[in-house]
């Protein structure tokens, strides 16, 4: 429900409904409306509810008409004309404005069919004027979809109550396709499907547009207005746009051919010096080649030197601009420690402002060399707007594994760009360095990559490499599995440190070996609650002083990126009267800085609980040990990307809990790394 102000008046529908928790009725809200104020003194009476009585004097003897002017957006303060009223502050006042009085309307259309506050605000964010917005709703309430966390099957059920005859018309059959197609490409990863597809799910789910989906798709073919069509296959134009842009930008980076006159000798010998080890013939060929092009690829197995050979080509560029980037802070910080180079998030390499990025094609990067490491992480879209803000002439060197997980999103660019050889300057880096020949975890998870059972038979225990650094526990139930994954887990923690073990499992939830689940054992092991009463529960998660914690994303105010982990220091509350809200303050630490980042409750979201974490997030990062657990309740997941993914979160010792046949599954299915891509077609 929307801010309430003391001492308003409020017309409200509500349901009466009995409370069993306190055995008593109770009334529910659905629609609360307040009555737009049309003299002075109502606008006063609201702001002396909501400020002091000078802050409410001295905004409205600056502008008497401002609560109005906020209604119909043509507000334009200046603060240094309002004594004690600061930025926070009037936003806080629009804030309450907006919700006692513009939204009513929507709030009394939309409410009732259980569409929340925050999906409601959703809503204004894409259209700010309500009036405009409800005339939209009625007439086509497929809007709604652009809604995180409304998909279309309960936008279809709301729109037929608000509009019953757009049951068979063209806005339904457009939302549908948008829809499927969509979510085809940011769930599967594929940027188109087959027209046979399509159909098959336009009749299944929306058969009443029949006639209107059909029209839909003959002038789609003609107009490609919203889809690409190419012969038998269907997708979005922009995604189609976007992996044809990629593919055009690439060769045009890669058409400049100034001589930098750089000397990829000196550079290896310098990263041979450092290092304390010799290049393979296989690196010394790629860095010659990766310095002799403006747009090199390149992949590397597990334990062939993918960052050794980074280093040597941070070197080499030592007289030119270089920014290094990735896809999460992690991710990032491995560049650095390999290379002694600073490296940053791609978002905060481009600039990205909440809105967009201030670096583009219109605005690129002084950067002489962009270097982006764990490419597979990366994206259509993303990878798009990296690689349009490098400047003309400037160098880009594209580094990944093709063989680990491919992005969350649309598209497989990384692995796209692999198979052109024939137009881009592709360096495959397959011998494994002497170093690594020893590490069973390494040469296990290279069989593993290539679909190749490392092992002869599941036992109890199997120790694998010269290093015994690979140990493999097979055990018939999930519970099993989750005890010694957990055993281990304390033992190592209290012996190295929880910073240098973790837990990776394939899923969030919705199973016993999920991150939720293990995350809340472990902590009530580390932290039990009758030793830490102060604790603050947000949804399935509880934070405690010395909870270890994951940024889940960017945030630009707070200077916290995405991957980055640290500790639950403090926890409080802060602010005034109805502003009062529980806050935890984080220790994030990174290459020797420390820094201190305060949530507040609503931002709590942003974090989630560090002991063990999902594949997809723990990618990028590396452990001393890695506990891997994998049983049948994740099989629909269970593929040898995830596995080898996995395992090469490892820097010293892996131990891998499975089930026989989750085991199995993993070896022979690699379903992950087929997308269905334009890219892939061009």
């Amino acid at each position: 429900m929307q801010q309430l102000t003391v001492g308003q008046e409020y017309d409200v529908e509500a349901e009466l409904v009995f409370n069993k928790k306190y055995k008593s009725y109770q009334y529910k809200p659905y629609v609360v409306i307040s009555k737009r104020p049309s003299t002075r003194e109502e606008q006063e009476k609201f702001l002396h509810a909501l400020l002091t009585n000078s802050q409410a004097n001295a905004l409205i003897s600056a502008y008497p008409n401002i609560v109005n002017e906020i209604i119909e957006g043509t507000d334009n303060v200046d603060l240094q004309n309002v004594k004690g009223i600061g930025y926070a502050t009037y936003e806080r006042i629009k804030d309450m404005v907006l919700s006692n009085y513009v939204i009513s309307d929507i709030l009394s259309l939309l409410q009732p069919l259980g569409v929340s506050y925050k999906m409601i605000q959703k809503l204004l964010s894409g259209e700010p004027n309500p009036s405009l917005l409800k005339a939209q709703l009625l007439d086509n309430p497929y809007i709604m979809t652009r809604i995180r966390g409304l998909g279309f099957k309960r936008v279809d059920g709301l729109a037929l109550k608000l509009n019953p005859q757009i049951i068979d018309s063209p806005k339904r059959a457009i939302a549908f396709v948008k829809w499927f197609l969509n979510e085809s490409a940011e769930t599967d990863g594929n940027t188109w499907v087959t027209v046979d597809v399509l159909e098959q799910a336009a009749k299944d789910n929306i058969p009443e547009c029949k006639d209107a989906y059909c029209r839909l798709i003959s002038q789609e073919r003609q107009s490609e207005m919203l889809l690409h069509f190419d012969g038998a296959k269907v997708g979005l134009k922009r995604y189609f746009e976007l992996e044809t842009g990629i593919y055009d930008i690439l060769k045009e980076i890669d058409s400049y051919s100034d001589d930098w006159n750089l000397d990829a000798e000196d550079a290896v010998g310098e990263a041979e010096h450092d290092l304390g080890f010799t290049f393979t013939e296989e690196q010394r060929a790629a860095v010659r080649s990766a310095l002799n092009r403006n747009f090199s690829c390149i992949c590397g197995f597990a334990g062939t030197g993918k960052s050794t050979l980074l280093n040597a080509i941070v070197k080499a560029y030592k007289y030119k601009t270089v920014s290094c980037c990735a896809l999460s802070a992690k991710a990032a910080q491995r560049i650095v420690e390999a290379t002694g180079h600073e490296a940053s998030t791609i978002h905060r390499l481009l600039g990205w402002n909440g809105k967009s990025f201030i670096h583009d094609n219109n605005n690129p990067l002084a950067a002489d060399v962009v270097i982006l490491d764990e490419a597979s992480m990366v994206n259509v879209e993303l990878f798009y707007d990296l690689i349009r803000a490098v400047k003309p002439g400037g160098r880009l060197i594209v580094c990944g594994d093709n063989r680990q997980l491919p992005p969350i999103g649309a598209g497989n660019v990384f692995s796209d760009v692999l198979d052109k050889t024939n137009v881009f300057n592709i360096l495959m880096l397959t011998k494994v360095m002497r170093q690594a020949l020893d590490s069973g975890i390494l040469m296990d998870a290279n069989k593993i990559r290539m679909g190749i059972n490392p092992i002869k038979e599941p036992e109890l225990k199997i120790v694998s490499g010269k290093r015994e650094d690979m140990v493999y526990m097979f055990r018939d139930s999930n519970e099993a599995i989750q005890n010694i994954a957990i055993k281990t887990f304390l033992s190592t923690a209290e012996r190295e440190g929880a910073d240098n073990v973790v837990i990776v499992v394939p899923r969030k939830k919705d199973c016993p070996n999920s991150t939720t689940v293990m995350n809340k054992i472990i902590q009530d092991e580390l932290l039990p609650a009758s030793e830490h009463k102060e604790h603050i529960d947000y949804g399935t998660k509880t934070f405690r002083i010395g909870s270890k914690v994951i940024q889940r994303e960017n945030n630009y105010d707070k200077n916290v990126f995405n991957g980055e982990t640290g500790y639950v220091t403090s926890i409080f509350e802060d602010g005034e009267g109805d502003e009062r809200t529980q806050c935890f303050t984080v220790e994030y630490s990174s290459g020797g800085d420390k820094k201190l980042i305060t949530y507040k409750r609503s931002e709590m979201g942003q974090v989630e609980l560090a002991y063990v974490l999902t594949v997809h997030l723990a990618q990028g990062s590396g452990y001393k040990t890695v506990i891997v657990a994998i049983d049948t309740t994740h099989y629909i997941l269970l593929d040898s990307c995830l596995l080898y993914t996995a395992l090469t979160r490892s820097k010293e010792r892996c131990l891998l809990l499975a089930q026989p046949k989750a085991f199995l599954r993993c070896i022979h299915n690699n379903n992950s790394i087929s997308r269905q891509t334009w890219l892939k077609l061009m």
